[in-house]
Formats: structure tokens, sequence, C-alpha cells
């Protein structure tokens, strides 16, 4: 009888903590359903998210639409450009090789790119950032002015340009760390060069493949009709029109960025890595050491892994994501085994941070900020429609009665102020940049937006003065002081210094 009351009582306790442990989850599930669902209603989030625990998916959700031209509603199957989320892939194939006995860590890079000009440089260095290779772009960027860029700009095309121009390293291999899209470029023509496979067809066979990730894609002009179920991106104006904000035609580096995936496929991407799938132990604690320089600075980012920590200290490491339309953060809670991508092809979407550290409260049910909508949008049909004066009036009235209903960042005038400008509309613009400079005296960026304004209205005089505070506040502000030296120049007007 005794048994028989202890195991009833027994298997009553279990069965209350399994109550418990479903409650628990289901009211973590239900607030990210709310918390998101709030966040598609005011047009700010757009895309697609998963949460996992414990190797187990929690919850995900789709929201918006597929592209400024469709009101198709995205689905988890829709392909979004994960931008830097890349760079692990390129890290982790080097790692492949390297366990293959292919290359090694501490290899100079000129072996495997024989004409490669930094022959100090090794490939641990440009897994970690500290190689002091120099950001390509501006120099793709006047070739492309001069016209000197075909039809195509891929990692090809980026390197022969690095080994006939040969600018000068940042600093000393090893020295400093410096985040470089440059580096990864590189990685991945030494991926090319070991595996005598181009990068995108590596991936595919090594990686893409034996995981099922059928909806990854890396994209070239050879591949990109593989990316059949893509989002695209696009930005929505504050008149709520949307526009496109999606690849540039003709640029395919890869290495760096320009992978296409899924929410789905990043957690497959995710429990490989964890369950040591595609490398060993040994080489994924290797990658996930943070990174100390010749000058003795630690820096928070290991092999191809960013490396920080939660609002709750807890550890954990992954990536974000930035390029043209696209927006994305992939990353994992080491100590609570919790797991969270986020997709947008919002442009607009400012927030993807800010939802990471909501879905990090909701899973530590901790007190956590709603998504606030944009104070911006209603702004612009204020000053659109009213006198500077009277929107002014309108904000400061909005401001004091609905202050927890509206985001009033310091982005947000600013933001405002060069939808404005950007439609000739300089009184409105210029009001809007006042009215920042006064919420937030202390911003050198706003005084510098003003300035800019004022110079397109020909107020130079009141701009010069303007910009000459913004100095005092940030004497390295650049944009600044390349307004100011562009008015120290006589100008032939009623208004000219």
């Amino acid at each position: 009888m005794k048994k028989f009351v202890l195991s009833a009582i027994t298997s009553t306790v279990l069965m209350l903590n399994s109550v418990n442990v479903q409650s628990f989850e289901d009211d973590r599930v239900q607030l990210l359903e709310a918390y998101f669902t709030h966040c598609e209603q005011i047009k700010l989030c757009n895309g697609s998210v998963l949460v996992a625990e414990n190797d187990s998916i929690l919850f995900q959700k789709t929201m918006g639409e597929v592209s400024h031209a469709s009101e198709e509603q995205l689905r988890t199957q829709h392909q979004f450009d994960i931008g830097s989320i890349s760079k692990q892939f390129t890290a982790i194939a080097i790692m492949m090789l390297k366990e293959q006995g292919k290359l090694k860590f501490e290899d100079p890079v000129y072996l495997y790119i024989p004409n490669f000009p930094y022959k100090d440089i090794k490939i641990n260095q440009l897994l970690n950032h500290t190689s002091g290779v120099p950001d390509m772009m501006p120099y793709i960027s006047d070739l492309y002015r001069q016209g000197k860029v075909g039809s195509s700009l891929d990692q090809s095309f980026l390197l022969s340009v690095l080994l006939s121009e040969q600018p000068a390293l940042m600093f000393k291999p090893g020295e400093q760390f410096k985040y470089s899209n440059t580096g990864y470029v590189v990685l991945a023509k030494v991926i090319e060069s070991v595996s005598r496979l181009p990068y995108s067809q590596y991936l595919q066979q090594q990686v893409f493949s034996p995981l099922g990730m059928h909806y990854t894609v890396s994209r070239t002009k050879l591949t990109e009709k593989k990316i059949t179920t893509r989002a695209y991106g696009f930005r929505r104006h504050l008149n709520d029109k949307k526009r496109a904000f999606d690849q540039i035609p003709f640029f395919d580096v890869e290495g760096m960025g320009g992978i296409y995936s899924t929410t789905q496929d990043l957690y497959k991407w995710h429990l490989a890595l964890s369950n040591n799938k595609l490398i060993s132990k040994e080489t994924w604690l290797q990658a996930l050491q943070p990174t100390t320089t010749l000058d003795n600075n630690t820096k928070q980012y290991g092999y191809g892994f960013m490396l920080k920590a939660d609002a709750y200290d807890n550890p954990k490491f992954g990536h974000s994501g930035h390029w043209r339309g696209f927006k994305s953060i992939y990353s994992h809670q080491l100590d609570d085994n919790r797991t969270i991508i986020l997709l947008t092809n919002n442009g607009q979407d400012d927030v993807v941070d800010e939802n990471e550290k909501a879905v990090e409260a909701i899973l530590a049910m901790k007190p956590y900020p709603q998504v606030k909508q944009p104070i911006s949008a209603v702004l612009y049909k204020i000053f659109t429609q009213e006198e500077p004066a009277e929107a002014r009036r309108q904000y400061n009235r909005l401001k004091t009665d609905r202050y927890n209903d509206y985001d009033f960042s310091e982005a947000q005038l600013n933001d405002l102020g060069y939808a404005l400008l950007g439609e000739e509309k300089n009184a409105a613009a210029i009001a809007a940049f006042e009215l920042n400079v006064e919420a937030f005296p202390g911003s050198a960026n706003g005084l510098d937006s003003l300035a800019e304004a004022l110079i397109a209205d020909n107020q130079l005089k009141r701009a010069k003065a303007i910009l000459k505070q913004a100095m005092l506040l940030d004497p390295n502000l650049e944009s600044a002081k390349k307004q100011l030296a562009s008015l120290e120049t006589p100008v032939s007007s009623e208004n000219s210094l």
C-alpha cells in the first residue's frame, strides 16, 4: 500500500512539473507571438523569425511581404540575403580544409595565391580580422565611376584590383583588429585555390547538400536561378510607399556575403555546428576563442563568429548581417542552449537588434520594452501639410501625450529631415532638423544634418556657424569636416561667406 501511495505521489509530482513546464513554454510562445504581431502591424517587422531552445524549435513566424512590387506574403521557405552571416560559411570551409590537411591556419596566404603581395599575412589573420588588409570598395567605386567595371564584379575582379593597386596595409598583420570584408573575399579565393572548385560549388557540395539546406545558395550569375523562393529587399518611404532596395545587378562578390538562406536552413546549420558534423569539437572551440592582438587588446571575435554576452551575462556567439534591404541576426546563448534567427528584407527595419534583445528577455521571462511605432512616419504627414510652427506644436504635443507609444529617438527626426530634404522641402527639413537639435543638444550629428539642410537652402553663414558647433562636440566628425571645408571656398552669391 505504501509503495502504491509513494508511486502515485511521484507520478502526480512529475505530471505537475510537466504541466508547469508546458505552461511556461506556452506563456513565452504567446508573448513572442504578441510581440512580433505588434511589430508587423506597425510595419517594422517584415521577414522571418525562428527561436529554438534545447535543440527544439520553440517559435517561428513569417511577417509581411515578399517585395516592393507584390502583396504576396512571406513564407518560411522564402530566401533572404543573410549578409555577413555568410562569413561563417567561409570560415568553416577554411576549417574543413584545415582538418583535411590541405592548409594550416598559420600558412601565409601567398602559398595559395602566388602573386599575393602581402607576404606576412597568414590565413588565421584573415579569419579574425587582424590582417590589416584595406577595404577595397572605395577603389572599386572609383573604377565604377570611370566605367572600368564590366558586367560582373566578383571576387576574382576585386582580388585583381587588390593585386594591381597593392594599397598599403592599415597596420602590421596581427597588430590590431579591423573588421575586413576584403579579408573574407581573399579567404574565398583561398578556398577555390585549395579545393579547385568555385566557392559556391564547394559550399553546395560540402555543406548545403549534406546538411539538407535545400533553400541555401551562394548567389552568383550562374546560381541566381536556384534562388526559387526569393525575398526582395525594399524600403518603405515615410509616405508608406515602397521602393526596391535589392541587389546591385553586377555585384557578385562571395566570401564576405551573398548567401541566401531561410531561418529553418540556418537552424540546420546551427545544429551541424553544435553537433560537430562539419568540423571537430577541438577546431570548433578554437573558432570561438577571442582574438588577442599584438598590441595586447582582446576582441570578442573568433574565426568568423562574433562573441559577446546578452543582457543577463549569458555568453553567446553568432553574427549579424546587413546588405542593401536585408538585415539578419543569428545568435546562440551557450548556457541556456537558446538560438535566435532573424531575417528581414525591409531596409527601413532598424529594430532587428531590439527584437533580439526582446526575444532574449521573453525567453528569460524578464521585462522587455514593446517595439514602438516610428514617429517619423506620423510627423511626415504633419510636416508636409502644416507650416513649420504648427508642425513643431503638434510634435511637442505628441511627445507629451503619446511618448510611450512612439519612438522619439534621435534617428527619427533625422530620418524625417532627410526625407523632406530629398523632396526639396527645405523649410520643413530645416524645421525637423532644428527640432532634433533641440531634443538632442549634445549630438554633433544632429548639427551636421541641420547644416546640410541649410546649405541646400543657401543659408551658408548659418551653416558654417552650425558646423563649427558640431566640430566642438566631435572634432573627428568627418562629414562635418568635409562640409566645413567646402564652405571655405568663396561662393559668388548674396549669401556667400
